[in-house]
C-alpha cells in the first residue's frame, strides 16, 4: 500500500504506481486536446459558435483581426474546458482500473502563501531570463492562443487548475510514491514541457515545471502552485494583450552594462535555486510503500 502524496493529498494507491503510470497520463491529456478540439469543432456550428474561416484569418484590417483574436480565443477556451473535463473523467477511470483511490485535496499552504508566491514569481522571471538568449535561436508561436477576456478564461483560470492537477498531483504524486522526490520533479517538469509544443515554450514551460515542481514536492500545496502558475499566465497574457509578446530584456536594456548585470544576476539565482531544489527534492524519499 503507498499514497500518491502522503496524507496531505489524501490520494491512496493500492498499487505500486511505475514510471509508465506518468507516461499513460500524459497521453491521456494529450489525446483529451484532441478530444475537446474536434468536439468544439463540429459542436460549435450546431450552437451558433462562428469559428475563423481562412478569409477572416487572411484579412489586414486591424477590426477583422480583432475578431478573428476573439473568436481563436473562445474556440481554445470552449476546447480546453471540454478536455480538461474528458481527461479527469480518463484520468478517474484509469486510476481505478489501476487499484487507485485517488482524491487530490487543495490544501491551504499556510500564512505563508504572499511571501511565497512573491519568491516563486520572482523566481519564475529569473529563470525566463536566463534562458532568453536560447528561447530566442528556437521556434515558438503562440498567435493562435488569440485575446481578450476568453484567453484571460483559458490562461489564467483553466490551465493553470487542469495543467497543476494532472502535471504536479497525477504525475508528480505518483512518481514521488514510486521513486521519491528527485524523479518525480525532473520527469513531470519534462513532460510539462513536452506537452506545451514548440521547441521554445517547451523549453521554458520545462523550466517552469521545476519551479512550480518544486513548490508543489516542498509545500505539498496544490493551491499555492497554481495560483504561481495563473500569476505566471498572467503576466504573459498582459504582454500578449499589449504586443510586447515578444520582447526581450535584450530589447529593452540594449546590448550593454546595464543588461549584462541584470541578465548575470537573473543567471546567478537561478542557477542557485536550481542548485538548491536539486537538494531539496533528493531529500524527498518515496512514501508508504509495502
Amino acid at each position: 500500500m503507498c499514497q500518491m502524496d502522503g496524507n496531505e493529498q489524501g490520494a491512496v494507491v493500492r498499487t505500486q504506481a511505475r514510471w509508465w503510470d506518468a507516461l499513460v497520463v500524459m497521453i491521456l491529456f494529450c489525446l483529451s486536446q484532441v478530444v475537446g478540439g474536434v468536439v468544439c469543432g463540429f459542436v460549435a456550428p450546431l450552437i451558433g459558435m462562428e469559428l475563423p474561416n481562412e478569409i477572416m484569418r487572411e484579412s489586414v484590417d486591424s477590426e477583422v483581426v480583432e475578431w478573428v483574436r476573439f473568436l481563436q480565443s473562445r474556440m481554445v477556451a470552449v476546447s480546453y474546458f471540454v478536455a480538461m473535463v474528458v481527461c479527469l473523467v480518463m484520468l478517474a477511470a484509469y486510476g481505478r482500473w489501476r487499484g487507485w483511490k485517488a482524491s487530490i485535496r487543495f490544501k491551504y499552504p499556510g500564512w505563508a502563501m504572499p511571501f511565497r508566491l512573491l519568491c516563486g514569481y520572482l523566481l519564475l522571471w529569473c529563470v525566463s531570463i536566463a534562458l532568453e538568449p536560447l528561447a530566442e535561436m528556437l521556434p515558438g508561436d503562440q498567435a493562435a492562443m488569440g485575446g481578450g477576456g476568453w484567453l484571460l478564461v483559458s490562461a489564467v483560470l483553466l490551465a493553470p487548475l487542469f495543467e497543476e492537477v494532472v502535471f504536479r498531483g497525477y504525475v508528480a504524486g505518483l512518481l514521488k510514491s514510486a521513486y521519491g522526490g528527485l524523479v518525480a520533479w525532473l520527469l513531470s517538469s519534462l513532460l510539462f514541457g513536452v506537452v506545451h509544443g514548440s521547441a521554445s515554450v517547451a523549453l521554458t514551460a520545462t523550466a517552469s515545471g521545476l519551479v512550480l515542481g518544486f513548490y508543489y514536492l516542498r509545500y505539498r500545496s496544490l493551491v499555492l502552485v497554481i495560483l504561481l502558475h495563473a500569476m505566471n499566465n498572467l503576466t504573459a497574457c498582459f504582454l500578449l494583450t499589449v504586443d510586447l509578446e515578444s520582447l526581450t530584456l535584450r530589447d529593452v536594456l540594449g546590448d550593454g552594462i546595464l543588461y549584462w548585470s541584470v541578465y548575470g544576476a537573473c543567471s546567478v539565482v537561478a542557477l542557485a535555486s536550481l542548485v538548491r531544489m536539486v537538494v531539496v527534492v533528493s531529500r524527498i524519499k518515496r512514501e508508504n510503500i509495502s
